[in-house]
C-alpha cells in the first residue's frame, strides 16, 4: 500500500479524534475547542425561523404590562414606586392571578412603603434579587427592606434564561443548582419564572423544583403576533408590537383607557411589568430578534406551564454521529465518482431531513456537528482523490510553477479558468530590497562566485519574504521586487511586509558571519509603500508574469534609493506605518520630497517589533526623538547634543549622523526662513 493509498485511512482515524477534540473542549486542551457551538446556534435559530408559522402562539394567560415610552413620558424615569403601587391595586381589581416586576429596588426611595403595602395586598408577587455575573463571587442584591418583608416569592432574573457564546438566548432554567437561595434560604436559587410558577400554583418552591426540575431546557419559542395598542380598534398613530405575548401599555392601565379585550384578559392571568423602551431595557437576541427580558421571563414560565420545553439529546449520540460521518466519507470515497456523489448528496439531505423531523417531536438535535464532519471530510477525501487522477491541474502546476509564488500555483490549480490575461486594482503593500554597493563586490567576483553569492543571499531573504506571505515579483539583478495582499488577501499586509524587511536584515547579519569565503553584503536597503496598484497576469498567453504596477509602485522604489541620503537600512512611508503601528516600533526619519514627486512624503525608518526593541534602541530612541524635535524647532544647538549623545550609543546610525550634521551646520548658519524642513532628494 502507497503513502497516496493509506491517506484516506490515515486522514479518517487523525481527523475524527481532531473533531471530536473541536466538539469536547474537555477531551482536548485546543484553543478552538468548542467551535461548533456559534454555528450550531445559527442552525438553531434556522429552524425556528423556518417554522415560525406553525409555531404554537404564545399562552393567552401571560401577558407583558409594557413600561413603553407612552408611559414613562408622563410619568418619567425610573417610574416613582408609588405608580407600581397603584398599577398593583388596578390588576387586583382587574382579577390578575399573579403579578411579577421585572424591575430592580434595590435601592431605598421614595414610594417604598407603597409599594411593599400594595404588595402585601395584592399576595402573588414576584420581585427581584440578582446575582452578580460570576455567581461564585460578590453578593447578590436584594430588595429593600420594607419589600423583603412585604413580599412572598423572590427570584432572580439572571437564572433562568441563559446567554449563548454568541450573546443570544436559546435556553432557560428554572434553579441554579450549587448556588443557594439568599431570601429563601434554600439550596437552589430560584429563577423569575419559578418564583412565577410558585405564586401562579400557590406551591412552595420545593414542590416546584420536584414538578419541574432543575435542568438547563431549550426555550421553546412561540410565534410572534402582531399586538395593535388598542385590540378593540387599532390606533392607526401607533404602529402594532409584534410580540409572542399580549402587550399592554401600563400607562393604559392606569388611565384606565383598556379595551374590553384586554380587560378580560387580565382575569386570572400572570402579567410582568417590564421596560420595552429603547435605550431602557436590556435587549436579548432571539432567533426572531432583539426581545426584552420580561418577554424571555414569559416563554420560560410558559414552556413550564405547559410542558412543551424543547429537549435536546445527549451528546454521546453526536459524539456516535461525527465519528459515523467520517466513517461514511471514508466508504463513500471508494465507490465510482458519480455514485459516491449522488449518495453523499442524499446522505446529506437525509440528515437534513432527520433534523427538521425531529425539531417537530421537539428536539433540537446538534445537526451541525455531524454536518460538519460529513462535509468537510468527504471534500478533503474528494480533493485527494482529484489531485491523484487530475492531470490538468499538474499540467498547471509544471507550467506555472516556474515562474509564480507556490500559492498562486495552488490558485492557479484550483481553478484552471483564471489562467488569463488582464488584472485587478487592489491595495498592496510593495517592497524593494537592494544589495548596497554591489556593483563594487560583483567586479572583484569571478561569474560563478557572483552566481552564488547572489543565490545564497537571495534564497534566504525570498524564503524570508516568502514566510511573511509575500508574493516576489521579480528578481532584478541584486534587487528583490515583492508585495503583500495579492494574490490571496492579507489584511496585515502593511505589518507583514515591515516584519519582513526587519528580518530580511537579521538574516543578513547571519549570512554575513558565515561568509564561506564570499564577500560580505556591507548594508542592504529596502524601501515599502502601500497603495492602491494593478495586479494580475500580463505578457501574452505563451509567456506570463504575475506582476504589480502602478505610481505606488515606483514610490517604494524611490523609498528604497532614499535610504542613501539619511543613512538609514529600510524606510517606509506613512501609508505603510499607518497599518503597522501597532505591531512595529519605528521612528520618524524626515519629509521628503523624492524624485518624480512633487508632493512630499513622511517617511518612516522601522526599528522592531513593537515590544521587543533592544536595550539599546530604548535607550536611544527617546534621545532620537527629543533631537528631531529640537531640529523642526530650530534649536540646532540642543539637536545637536541629542545625536552626539545617540551617536554615542549607537555609532553607527545613519539617520542620527546626519542631523548631528546638518545641526552642526545650521547651529553656524540657520537655513532661510521659508525653508519648510522637506528634503528634496535629486537622486533615484
Amino acid at each position: 500500500m502507497t503513502g497516496k493509498d493509506r491517506f484516506p485511512r490515515l486522514f479518517a482515524s487523525l481527523y475524527t479524534v481532531l473533531l471530536l477534540g473541536l466538539y469536547m473542549p474537555q477531551l482536548f486542551a485546543l484553543p478552538w475547542s468548542g467551535s461548533f457551538t456559534s454555528v450550531q446556534g445559527l442552525w438553531h435559530d434556522f429552524l425556528f425561523q423556518s417554522h415560525r408559522a406553525s409555531l404554537k402562539p404564545g399562552d393567552k394567560r401571560l401577558i407583558l404590562l409594557a413600561i413603553d415610552e407612552e408611559t414613562g413620558r408622563k410619568y418619567g424615569f425610573p417610574l416613582p414606586r408609588a405608580v407600581y403601587a397603584k398599577a398593583l391595586d388596578r390588576l387586583k381589581a382587574l382579577g390578575t392571578d399573579t403579578v411579577i416586576f421585572d424591575v430592580m429596588f434595590f435601592e431605598p426611595r421614595s414610594g417604598d412603603a407603597e409599594l411593599a403595602a400594595a404588595t402585601k395586598r395584592f399576595g402573588r408577587v414576584v420581585h427581584l434579587f440578582a446575582f452578580p455575573d460570576n455567581f461564585a463571587e460578590g453578593k447578590p442584591s436584594l430588595p429593600v427592606a420594607p419589600l423583603l418583608k412585604a413580599g412572598r416569592y423572590f427570584g432572580a432574573p439572571n437564572v433562568d434564561y441563559m446567554r449563548s457564546s454568541d450573546d443570544h438566548v436559546r435556553t432557560f432554567q428554572l434553579f441554579r443548582p450549587g448556588v443557594p437561595d439568599p431570601v429563601g434560604g434554600g439550596d437552589e436559587a430560584p429563577s423569575v419564572a419559578a418564583a412565577a410558577l410558585a405564586a401562579y400554583q400557590e406551591k412552595d418552591l420545593a414542590a416546584i423544583r420536584a414538578q419541574y426540575g432543575d435542568e438547563l431546557r431549550v426555550l421553546n419559542l412561540r410565534r410572534p403576533v402582531d399586538w395593535p395598542r388598542h385590540e378593540a380598534g387599532p390606533d392607526l398613530s401607533q404602529p402594532p408590537v409584534t410580540s409572542p405575548y399580549r402587550r399592554v401599555s401600563l400607562r393604559d392601565l392606569l388611565d384606565g383607557t383598556l379595551s374590553d379585550a384586554q380587560r378580560d384578559a387580565f382575569k386570572g392571568a400572570i402579567a410582568i411589568f417590564g421596560s420595552t423602551t429603547l435605550g431602557y431595557y436590556d435587549k436579548f437576541p432571539t432567533a426572531f430578534g432583539d426581545a426584552p427580558g420580561a418577554e424571555l421571563h414569559l416563554n420560560a414560565i410558559d414552556d413550564s406551564l405547559n410542558h412543551d420545553a424543547m429537549s435536546a439529546p445527549f451528546r454521546a449520540y453526536t459524539l456516535l454521529g461525527i465519528v459515523a460521518a467520517v466513517l461514511l466519507t471514508y466508504w463513500l470515497q471508494t465507490l465510482p465518482t458519480s455514485t459516491g456523489a449522488l449518495l453523499a448528496a442524499a446522505s446529506f439531505l437525509g440528515w437534513v431531513a432527520f433534523a427538521l423531523w425531529m425539531f417537530h417531536q421537539r428536539v433540537i438535535i446538534e445537526f451541525v456537528p455531524p454536518a460538519f464532519a460529513f462535509v468537510s471530510s468527504y471534500l478533503v477525501l474528494v480533493a485527494h482523490r482529484a489531485w491523484i487522477d487530475g492531470d490538468e491541474k499538474r499540467q498547471i502546476k509544471s507550467l506555472f510553477g516556474q515562474f509564480v509564488s507556490p500559492e498562486i500555483v495552488a490558485d492557479l490549480a484550483a481553478d484552471p479558468a483564471k489562467v488569463k490575461l488582464g488584472g485587478e486594482k487592489r491595495e498592496l503593500t510593495i517592497f524593494f530590497l537592494d544589495i548596497a554597493h554591489f556593483t563594487a563586490i560583483s567586479e572583484k567576483m569571478k561569474p560563478e562566485e557572483l552566481i552564488q553569492f547572489l543565490n545564497r543571499y537571495l534564497s534566504a531573504l525570498s524564503d524570508v519574504v516568502l514566510e511573511r506571505r509575500g508574493t516576489i515579483d521579480k528578481y532584478i539583478g541584486d534587487c528583490i521586487m515583492a508585495f503583500w495582499n495579492a494574490p490571496l488577501e492579507n489584511k496585515d499586509h502593511r505589518a507583514d511586509a515591515v516584519l519582513a524587511a526587519l528580518e530580511c536584515q537579521r538574516v543578513i547579519s547571519e549570512l554575513n558571519k558565515t561568509s564561506k569565503g564570499l564577500p560580505e553584503i556591507p548594508a542592504a536597503r529596502i524601501g515599502i509603500n502601500s497603495g492602491s496598484a494593478t495586479v494580475g497576469l500580463t505578457g501574452t498567453a505563451k509567456k506570463l508574469q504575475y506582476t504589480v504596477i502602478g505610481d505606488e509602485v515606483n514610490l517604494a522604489s524611490r523609498l528604497e534609493g532614499a535610504n542613501k541620503f539619511f543613512g538609514s537600512k529600510i524606510m517606509i512611508s506613512e501609508a505603510t506605518y499607518a497599518g503597522a503601528r501597532d505591531r512595529v516600533a519605528a521612528r520618524f526619519l524626515g519629509r521628503a520630497r523624492v524624485v518624480g514627486k512633487e508632493t512630499p512624503i513622511a517617511v518612516y525608518e522601522p526599528l522592531g517589533e513593537k515590544g521587543r526593541l533592544g536595550a539599546e534602541w530604548v535607550k536611544a530612541l527617546p534621545l532620537y526623538e527629543a533631537g528631531l524635535a529640537a531640529f523642526e524647532a530650530r534649536r540646532y544647538a540642543d539637536a545637536l547634543k541629542a545625536f552626539e549623545d545617540v551617536l554615542k550609543i549607537i555609532p553607527q546610525d545613519g539617520p542620527a549622523a546626519l542631523y548631528r550634521s546638518l545641526s552642526r551646520d545650521y547651529a553656524a548658519l540657520p537655513p532661510d526662513a521659508s525653508w519648510d524642513g522637506v528634503f528634496n532628494l535629486t537622486a533615484k
